[in-house]
């Protein structure tokens, strides 16, 4: 038995004190590695976890095996975040594993499941709804790795006893409440009676799996991420819709959510490609997706922003995610300079309004709307927009043009431009 191959550098070993992972730690020793132990207590199950770390530090000392090791409350995590026990421990150790790695105390961090972790992995994800990306079971990731995952659990038992390795029993491993011990000790079972090799099938599935999914993600059109919205061009959904789904996913994960999107609401983001601009279909997580001209954005949903203030020759104004200020200024600059003489008294910095008409320079009069329609600006950016109007006349829409009316001109004594920063208390 031989842990998979890796890296050099320090080699971090999550070591909880049970068989699986005391054999993973014997395994990385004996091939001679820089190792680190790093074992959480999770304040899970009292006396019985504080023992639990106390063995796999006894032991470390004895083995002359650095060992860095955390206490949390995960009881308390769960009860705070209104999650499950389970995925409290996760996102805690988790947390301990990131930083380990954040801050280079580790290379790398192996972790001890090995092919019937795989195996339950994957019907899980089978009887909650998966695609392809979830039948790849447990895989490696950047700083993660899985020494043991083509073993199954007999053979790491097998070779703890025929090598007298030491290990600690978790109880609430036997109970079936959890449901990942559900699918081990009810569900497994009955199916190895009937199959008895189906674990290698599983892991031959998961590999197949592994290879359509690289293989898709090869063919999927990357999204375009940009401050407001997170899009993908048309074309990238007209194509087969497995591939098509795939780009919608990957545009999802960009975003930060990386679990699978129900495939209802990838169906209607691709039906988008056939409907009218301006159309929108509302996601989860607060997300719309919004037909704009050749492309399909995804935005965050926001309640219609507004803002109607005075305008002041140089004036510092601060708007959802930008911050404009009126300055000064002899460099004339297209689109962003204009005369401040030339602006009426009493106008206003406001966002904008039904009936409001602008002529830009150079331009012929129309509605603001159309305006914007013209420059095939998406309809819920205009929302963020603010412009400098006096009663429906906007005289310049900030970022964007000026109109006619305060060009630059022979008979301009001052200039002014307009500077777009960041709003940092947006």
């Amino acid at each position: 038995m031989a842990s998979d191959k890796s890296k050099t550098g320090i080699s971090g070993v999550a070591v909880s004190g049970g068989v699986d992972s005391m054999v993973m730690l014997d395994l990385l020793l004996k091939e001679k590695k820089d190792v680190v132990v790093v074992n959480v207590e999770h304040g899970i199950r009292g006396d019985a976890s504080v023992e639990d770390s106390r063995f796999v530090a006894e032991y470390c000392r004895a083995r002359g095996v650095d060992c860095l090791a955390y206490k949390v409350d995960a009881p308390a995590y769960a009860r705070e975040n209104n999650v499950s026990l389970e995925l409290a421990a996760r996102t805690l150790r988790y947390g301990i594993f990131d930083k380990l790695l954040e801050d280079k105390v580790v290379d790398e961090i192996n972790l001890a499941h090995h092919l019937n972790d795989q195996v339950e992995t994957m019907l899980m994800r089978i009887f909650r709804g998966t695609g392809i990306r979830g039948l790849r079971g447990i895989v490696d990731r950047a700083g993660y790795r899985h020494p043991l995952i083509g073993y199954t659990k007999q053979e790491i038992s097998d070779y703890a006893a025929e090598n007298g390795i030491p290990y600690r029993e978790d109880a609430t491993n036997l109970e079936t409440r959890y449901t990942r011990n559900y699918i081990r000790h009810e569900i497994c079972p009955e199916i190895k009676a009937r199959f008895p090799h189906y674990e290698r099938a599983m892991l031959r599935l998961a590999r197949l799996a592994a290879e359509v999914e690289d293989y898709m993600l090869s063919e999927c059109v990357p999204p375009t991420v940009s401050g407001f919205e997170t899009s993908l061009p048309l074309v990238a959904l007209e194509t087969h819709p497995a591939i098509a789904k795939k780009s919608v996913a990957e545009a999802f994960r960009a975003m930060g959510y990386l679990n699978d999107i129900d495939s209802a609401h990838l169906s209607d983001i691709i039906a988008l490609v056939k409907a009218d601009n301006g159309s929108t279909v509302n996601l989860p997580f607060g997300i719309d997706a919004v037909r704009n001209y050749n492309r399909i954005s995804l935005v965050y949903r926001e309640k219609k922003g507004e803002m109607n203030e005075p305008y002041e020759d140089e004036g510092y104004y601060e708007f959802g995610p930008f911050s404009y200020e009126f300055k000064p200024t002899a460099e004339l600059v297209k689109r962003l300079t204009f005369d401040p003489d030339k602006i009426p008294e009493g106008a206003r910095v406001r966002t904008r309004e039904a009936g409001d008409e602008f002529r830009r320079c150079g331009g012929r009069n129309k509605s603001l709307s159309d305006f914007l329609t013209d420059l095939k600006m998406p309809k819920n950016m205009r929302d963020k927009l603010l412009v400098i109007a006096s009663g429906k006349r906007v005289y310049a829409v900030l970022g964007v043009d000026i109109a006619e009316e305060v060009k630059i001109d022979e008979n301009t004594k001052r200039m002014c431009k307009i500077e777009i920063g960041e709003n940092f208390y947006a």
